[in-house]
């Protein structure tokens, strides 16, 4: 299974990229620069895997202040975004 993350920029891509790759290893990393898209290769226990992608996605969506990415697994596509606290209303 192969998820893709569409970000908007060369540089987010990089470091996105670079932070899957400690997390799953170079081998199931790849960056595809022409379409600004990084893409993680799931071999083994695909849902705890997806889980793992989507916590390094929302986690360097808040540092890099990116707000929001595009995910495809397989043929569907979901919106990350970064998550943004509610104001509290007094």
């Amino acid at each position: 299974m192969e998820m893709r993350i569409v970000v908007p920029d060369d540089a987010s891509a990089s470091v996105l990229a670079d932070r899957l790759t400690v997390d799953f290893g170079s081998e199931r990393i790849s960056l595809r620069g022409d379409r600004r898209e990084v893409d993680v290769q799931i071999d083994q226990e695909p849902d705890r895997a997806i889980l793992r992608v989507l916590d390094a996605v929302e986690r360097w969506l808040d540092q890099a202040r990116v707000g929001s990415v595009e995910m495809w697994l397989g043929e569907r596509s979901y919106r990350i975004d970064r998550w943004v606290p509610a104001e509290t209303w007094h």
